[in-house]
This record gives C-alpha cells, structure tokens and sequence, in this order.
C-alpha cells in the first residue's frame, strides 16, 4: 500500500479533506509544513498543498491542487463509485460546496469585511437550498449509498471549519435539518478527528 506526505501549512483550511479522506482510507501518511516561501519556486506551479505519494516498489507521485487531490484521493479509495454517471453527480455537488468553502476562506482569512461576510452568508444560504431537497432523498442521510463519499467529506469540511471560527451558526435545524444530521454525525468518527487533530 502506498504511502503520503501532504505538504502544507499548519492548518486545515485547504487540506482538511485530504487528510480526512487519508485517514478514513487508513493509509500511512504524515503531515510535513513546508519552509515557505523558500520551497515555493521547488512546487509545482509554486501551489500548495501538495500530495506525494510513494508506492510499495519506490516510484513516486507527486500532485498539486486541493481540489485535483481530493478527487485523486476519492476515486483511488473508494469514495466516488466507480459508476462514471453517479461519480460526475458527487464530484459536482462536491464542487458545488466549495463554492461555500471559498467565500468562507475569503471572508475570515483575506477579506473580513462586512461586504465578504455578506457574500458568505448568502453563498452558505444557497448551499442549503440546493443540497437540503438531495440528503432529504437520500433514506440513509449521505450523499449516495450507506456510507461516507467524497461530498460528504466536503462538507463536514466546511461545516467544521466554520464552527470553529464562529461563523457555525449559519448551519441550523431550521434551515437545514438534513445537512446538520449528516454532519453531526460525522463529529463523532474517530479518523476525521485525528486527521483535524494533527495540525490544531
């Protein structure tokens, strides 16, 4: 089995699903914080975080771009079907909540306005209202199937991060009942809060 190093910062941000989905794959992995902005000419397209890969014979992968890793991550350990119609479904809802989680990390990390807290809350309120009607469908609350898949990760990411920098509240049972049941109960997996736990 392969093993991996992500290359980023000390924080979880960009990288939280990558490491979760690592250590829900229960794979050997490590964190690694690199000397920046020393090693940003040696990356490629000078981006972080980075994926690098070693497999059991010695050959090396090496991948930049959250959002490329994660789907490299998704479709290597089984989260994404290998049914290329209900992948493409997954991967857009997935794509869809990053839509929330940017303008979340342009609000609380660049911007901190009260013009980019706006534009967050609304783009979080249409989060609810695209993906409520998709988990009320769903009979066992995830995204697809019985258990966790690559949105549902996504998610939690962006449900995670934001109650801890207290813009949680937006999440609520009155506005999104099914996205919080789904969320609540990925508080409690052990390997999702290890992977958060190795950086906080």
């Amino acid at each position: 089995m392969s093993s991996f190093e992500v290359v980023y910062f000390a924080v979880s941000a960009r990288a939280q699903s990558i490491r979760s989905m690592l250590s829900l794959a229960e794979v050997n992995w490590k964190n690694r914080v690199p000397q920046w902005p020393e090693e940003k000419e040696s990356m490629p397209f000078g981006r972080l975080p980075q994926l690098n890969e070693t497999t059991p014979e010695g050959s090396k992968f090496s991948l930049v771009e959250s959002g490329a890793i994660e789907r490299y991550l998704a479709r290597k350990y089984g989260f994404l079907p290998s049914d290329n119609q209900i992948s493409s479904k997954l991967e857009s809802y997935a794509l869809q909540i990053k839509d929330s989680q940017k303008a979340y990390l342009h609000h609380v990390v660049k911007s901190k306005t009260e013009e980019s807290k706006a534009a967050m809350e609304e783009q979080f309120r249409f989060l609810f209202k695209c993906h409520e009607p998709i988990l009320a469908a769903s009979p066992s609350g995830h995204y697809h199937g019985n258990s966790i898949t690559y949105p549902d990760i996504v998610l939690y990411t962006l449900y995670s991060q934001a109650t801890k920098r207290n813009c949680g509240r937006l999440f609520n049972e009155l506005e999104c009942p099914h996205i919080m049941k789904l969320v609540t109960s990925m508080d409690s997996n052990k390997k999702i809060a290890y992977a958060i736990a190795t950086v906080e």
